[in-house]
């Protein structure tokens, strides 16, 4: 069973490669996560790491519990990461949308979300 925090990573690499590809900043970033989320067991990091090399589709099943403030930093840091390489495809947006559906957020907090990470570039 995965833990939430590997899903939140899951959702997270599934943004990235919503375009078809990783670029180097988005996979540089997917890897500081990575390496900081000190609650990855060893097996759970290779299994994040393995999603920089295979496409995954975006998860939200395993996040419906968190609680609100947690739900939007996931879709913040989602939101930073379709824009770091300065490249936001309709594809992106359209995974955005999904993502902030399948966390409860409702429309007007998903685009304070997004005007709020995209202002802190």
């Amino acid at each position: 069973m995965e833990s939430q925090h590997l899903s939140v990573i899951r959702v997270w690499a599934a943004l990235a490669w919503a375009d078809g590809v990783i670029t180097k900043p988005e996979g540089s970033a997917l890897r500081r996560l990575i390496s900081a989320a000190n609650e990855l067991t060893d097996e759970e990091r290779a299994q994040a790491l393995a999603y920089l090399d295979t496409r995954v589709d975006l998860d939200t099943s395993k996040l419906g519990d968190l609680g609100h403030e947690a739900r939007e930093g996931i879709y913040r840091a989602a939101v930073r990461l379709a824009h770091i390489d300065r490249e936001f495809t309709e594809t992106e947006r359209s995974l955005l949308r999904r993502l902030g559906h399948g966390l409860c957020l409702d429309d007007a907090t998903a685009r304070r979300v997004e005007s709020e990470a995209t202002d802190a570039r």
